[in-house]
């Protein structure tokens, strides 16, 4: 392997339910347990300096370790106490129930809320309960109701009509209630924070505030057990995001970084919000203890929470020194930090707004602040682990300047790279880094040599174009190698990213050096690159990995997904980590589930060699057969040559049980490419499909004029009694398999 690169580690499974989930960094289940129980002795601390996914620290205390997270954030403190806890629905329910029979009025607060939310069924005329509404950005009300009949079961959308509109008004003035929602955030005489508390109010319509404020206020009020009240609040954090206009229509997976209202979106019914938190509230199978510092918990495994940033709690105890560091780091979010410094006041008063005052300040959130952010909660620890300490990193949704901060924060808190591996298509990366280890000496080296030096590596291993996340990616880890970058935080500049791009930038317009393809968008990072002289490098990535997982089917009567993950990632480290996407896409191309068992692979029976080898022997026999009947001499076993009366190649055939097709459309060939044929199995139309999506170079070369030809299509065709040459010509195409979105490279 290349210095720095490791194999990625698998995920169990996909990154569970979470509140907030779509403002948390995603960490798929499984990969921190298996970084620890790899890297760290049981029972031993493990330090958080984040805290900002609560699965890191439950995973790990459910594995046996005693890990210490620091949080500056009231709600994601609140969440982990309460997922700590693992609470059953039941508890939550109870809560609800009493919540909701508590009077407003003459009625039930329950029924007096939904009432907000009732509307018309257009097919009994009975009262539907409204469950969203479907608004235009700037229009005064929204355009349609998602509603559902209890009466009829009727259910679906419909215009916006009078009785809703008559709905909507009944709120009334919604002045009184914006003006409490600001004072229960702001702090007395500070005037500067009014108009970023003011512009996120303004992402929540009058109807939610009400019925939102109304819940939090009657919440207040109930005579409850704390602990019966502690789990409303949680639901009401739910609540609190799904009041908001930040949920775009048709439903997406929005990941808002930004308060930025969508150009349609959809407001939530609240009560029924509530009553849907709770099953992601209660999702934790079991209690994880926890303390608040200075508690400690049992040497069994536990979490010790710090309600404040990683410095202030510094020095450690002696008896506490982390055996490591870990965390899931998270993406710079002004909507999300925003918007928990207006939570935290809404839910328990303005002194809980005082952690996240910073976030109420600061307006741009760029790499140079997220460094110095790292830095900071990096570099006191570093100081006083011993010697040789590990640190797991895990960065999800990764941009260049993310990755430059992940990479810049740790060289200067006097961390050492040791490995990373990322998947550019996933944007999904992993670093481990080592303290105190000393630092090597800069090489002197020109940063355009080593990013060149570094990029042609990359590509030349890889076989196939790449990305601009993955070039900058390999740029970044070639920088740290030769000791480019920054040793000093004093001395990490704000153009440190635009120079590293410029010399990339540079580098990715020599077309002497590199091919674009040009992507869907018209921006400098679209499209893909590949080498101007290819001459040398490897086969191309998706084809080694199709060969690899083959391999594993064929090896094993059945074996397990991760199992499957792991030998892929093995053979295929660091920079080459191939996709989920495609992973599974090459197994629903040759394998199957065993039974019941979703995990549990094994390969087809249509896929066995024997299997495949008669398909191959009987699509050559077919061939032979139609350049009989359609006057031609059959040459050749593959390719299949078929020649006309005169000698002359005509058509050549090539047949295969695998989509490992650049071997062949990447060679000249002796007749035009109009005459080319690939011949393989039906059951490889996904993988074909995805190859010629994600490699622009190979889609290229089957859209100058190769034709692709199933084996089903074949028999079909020779089955047919009148076939002609002319028929034979319409008919080839018959059956498609091509990906239809065609690039061809900029060569200018």
């Amino acid at each position: 392997m290349k210095p720095f690169e490791r194999p990625f580690i698998p995920a169990v499974l996909p990154a569970p339910a979470l509140p907030l989930a779509r403002y948390l960094p995603p960490l798929p289940e499984g990969m921190v347990v298996r970084w620890l129980t790899e890297n760290v002795p049981p029972n031993t601390w493990v330090l958080d300096p984040f805290g900002s996914n609560p699965l890191t620290a439950l995973e790990a205390a459910r594995s046996g370790y005693r890990i210490l997270v620091a949080s500056n954030n009231p709600i994601l403190s609140f969440m982990l106490e309460i997922l700590a806890s693992a609470p059953p629905a039941s508890e939550f329910e109870a809560a609800i129930s009493a919540l909701g029979s508590s009077r407003r009025g003459e009625d039930r607060l329950e029924r007096y809320l939904q009432s907000f939310y009732q509307t018309p069924c257009p097919s009994c005329g009975k009262q539907a309960q409204g469950i969203g509404y479907i608004w235009q950005r700037d229009l005064p009300s929204p355009v349609k109701v998602r509603y559902r009949c209890p009466e009829c079961g009727d259910n679906g959308e419909k215009p916006f009509g009078e009785l809703d509109q008559e709905r909507l008004a009944a709120v009334g003035s919604d002045a009184m209630h914006r003006s409490r929602a600001l004072s229960r955030v702001l702090q007395e005489g500070n005037d500067e924070q009014r108009s970023t508390v003011e512009e996120a109010l303004k992402t929540y319509l009058p109807r939610p505030l009400y019925v939102l404020t109304t819940l939090i206020n009657r919440t207040e009020g109930l005579a409850l057990p704390p602990e019966r009240k502690r789990l409303l609040t949680a639901l009401l954090i739910s609540v609190c995001d799904e009041a908001n206009t930040l949920w775009p229509w048709p439903a997406a997976r929005p990941r808002p970084r930004q308060l930025i209202v969508p150009t349609q979106f959809h407001e939530n019914n609240l009560w029924t919000a509530l009553e849907e938190a709770v099953s992601i509230w209660s999702s934790q199978p079991v209690p994880v203890p926890l303390t608040h510092w200075p508690e400690r918990p049992p040497e069994s495994g536990g979490i010790c929470l710090f309600q404040g940033r990683i410095k202030s709690l510094l020095p450690l105890p002696n008896d506490l020194q982390p055996a490591a560091t870990l965390s899931a780091v998270p993406r710079p979010n002004q909507a999300f930090w925003t918007l928990c410094a207006l939570w935290s006041g809404w839910l328990w008063g303005r002194d809980a707004v005082i952690p996240l005052q910073g976030a109420l300040e600061r307006r741009r959130y760029d790499w140079h602040w997220m460094t110095h952010a790292l830095y900071s909660a990096l570099s006191g620890p570093n100081q006083r682990l011993a010697p040789g300490t590990p640190f797991f990193a895990v960065a999800t949704e990764a941009t260049p300047g993310f990755l430059l901060s992940m990479v810049s924060a740790p060289v200067t808190s006097g961390y050492s790279l040791e490995g990373l591996a990322v998947n550019g298509e996933e944007t999904l990366a992993q670093f481990w880094w080592r303290s105190g280890k000393p630092v090597e000496p800069a090489s002197g080296q020109s940063p355009k040599i080593v990013i060149r030096r570094a990029v042609q590596t990359y590509l030349c291993r890889r076989g196939e174009p790449a990305n601009y996340l993955s070039l900058f990616t390999a740029s970044l880890a070639g920088m740290v190698e030769a000791g480019l970058l920054p040793r000093n935080i004093q001395d990490v500049s704000n153009d440190l990213m635009t120079r590293t791009q410029a010399a990339l930038a540079e580098l990715l317009e020599d077309r002497s050096f590199l091919v674009r393809y040009a992507g869907k968008t018209t921006s400098e990072e679209g499209g893909a690159w590949w080498l101007a002289n290819s001459e040398g490098c490897e086969e191309p990535l998706a084809d080694r990995v199709e060969c690899e997982i083959v391999k594993q089917l064929s090896q094993h009567k059945e074996i397990y997904r991760q199992e499957i993950d792991e030998s892929v990632y093995q053979a295929f480290p660091g920079l080459l980590t191939p996709s989920t996407e495609f992973i599974e896409a090459c197994l629903n191309s040759y394998g199957e589930t065993a039974g019941n068992q979703p995990m549990v692979w094994r390969l087809a029976d249509q896929e066995r060699p024997a299997a495949r080898r008669a398909d191959v022997k009987a699509a050559a026999g077919l061939l032979n057969g139609l350049a009989k009947r359609l006057g031609f001499e059959s040459q050749g076993d593959n390719p299949i040559v078929w020649q006309n009366k005169d000698g002359k190649p005509v058509y050549r055939f090539f047949i295969m049980a695998s989509s490992q097709i650049s071997r062949y459309v990447f060679e000249p060939q002796p007749i035009p490419l109009t005459h080319c044929v690939l011949v393989l199995p039906g059951g490889r139309s996904s993988l074909h499909n995805l190859k010629l999506r994600r490699d622009p170079r190979l889609n290229a070369a089957v859209e100058t004029g190769w034709h692709v030809l199933k084996f089903r299509h074949l028999r079909q065709l020779a089955g047919l009694s009148d076939l002609t040459h002319d028929r034979w010509e319409e008919m080839l195409d018959g059956d498609p398999v091509s990906w239809e979105e065609a690039t061809q490279p900029s060569m200018f």
